[in-house]
């Protein structure tokens, strides 16, 4: 298979990972219609907020389902999204360390009109035991979350599903939070302008020239980060313009030719979920398993320059109790992959990574 021939907006001599900046400007939208329409499968509607936990929190606010059913392991801020509206249940649901469904009472404890959020964790399918569930159960809304896949082929995908996806943490723009699917029957929206200040990171982590650059751009991402809440305000013209001019394909191309460098090197210490991720068309990131001393190696690869995310300190509850996504939240680490970045900033990922362990 051929290299994606890409440009890097960012030296991999400065840092590798952390959040994107924004990708050069396209001259013209491509022909196909980017990663717009490569999302929207030509055929369903969508919205487009300044976050996804906007997005989220319009579709529960138009639908009101019976309880919110969410898995144990996922953001603390699709919680956010759920306690923004008034009157709604919040339920969760168990998963195994390699983020398959592991909840045997789900399929009875559903209710008739309840929704539930199936993750498509690190670019992976949904688990087939939640497919085949979602199959079974057309009286519940099923919402696909994609926050962390660039692409997936349609016969993986949920049928009849609501699809989620958060663009920040997939491509280099400032904003986004997408939502497929039969739109014209939500909620109208009294949208309000994005905020003019939310692409300051961004910018600042694409102009980065040196490692104090990238320091002071993720202070900046923090207290962005700090201020989002689920509201009204739209995704912005500038992101809309630049999603019509990826190239789905060579992102993912890239995405699994780093992949699979990270995989040649650091099998023994890959985290469960690696095995899922092992094909598929476009992973979010290699996740490594630290059982001791997590954080230190985190802070000594970040020392390196190497910049490796927490897939999740904060879950959907405050004190989980003691499973697989209490233990994965405390022990994982992901080291990026992404479109950015080239065999040889992987090869030198893998040795930082290897030299960071205990």
């Amino acid at each position: 298979m051929p290299t994606a021939k890409l440009d890097s907006p960012i030296s991999a001599d400065i840092g590798i990972g952390g959040f994107f900046g924004l990708e050069r400007a396209p001259d013209a939208p491509r022909t196909d219609g980017g990663a717009l329409a490569t999302w929207s499968r030509g055929e369903d509607g969508w919205i487009g907020f300044h976050n996804a936990r906007s997005a989220f929190a319009h579709l529960l606010r138009s639908l009101r389902p019976g309880s919110v059913w969410l898995p144990r392991y996922l953001c603390a801020d699709m919680r956010d999204a759920v306690t923004a509206v008034p009157g709604l249940r919040l339920r969760v649901y168990d998963v195994d360390p390699a983020l398959r469904l592991a909840d045997a009472n789900l399929a009875q404890d559903l209710g008739a009109g309840d929704l539930v959020v199936a993750v498509g964790y690190f670019g992976a399918p949904v688990c087939s035991a939640l497919s085949e569930l979602a199959a079974q159960r057309a009286d519940v809304t099923w919402v696909e979350d994609r926050a962390q896949t660039l692409v997936l082929d349609d016969k993986a995908a949920l049928p009849e599903a609501w699809r989620l996806y958060s663009l920040r943490k997939i491509l280099g723009v400032a904003d986004g939070g997408l939502l497929f699917g039969p739109v014209a029957g939500l909620d109208v929206v009294a949208w309000r302008d994005p905020p003019a200040s939310h692409g300051d990171a961004a910018r600042a982590r694409s102009a980065a020239a040196t490692r104090d650059d990238l320091v002071a751009a993720y202070r900046r991402y923090q207290e962005i980060e700090a201020a989002h809440q689920p509201g009204s305000e739209a995704m912005s013209v500038d992101t809309r313009q630049r999603l019509q001019s990826f190239d789905v394909d060579a992102l993912a191309e890239r995405r699994r030719l780093n992949f699979s460098v990270l995989d040649q090197r650091l099998q023994d210490v890959a985290a469960p979920l690696a095995e899922r991720l092992r094909g598929v068309r476009a992973p979010f990131g290699y996740p490594v398993s630290v059982p001791d001393k997590r954080d230190q190696v985190a802070q000594r690869l970040a020392a390196d320059g190497c910049f490796c995310a927490v897939h999740w300190r904060a879950l959907v509850e405050d004190d989980p109790p003691a499973t697989a996504s209490r233990e994965l939240s405390r022990t994982m680490l992901t080291l990026p992959v992404d479109h950015r970045y080239d065999g040889p900033a992987m090869e030198h990922l893998a040795d930082c990574v290897l030299r960071a362990l205990p």
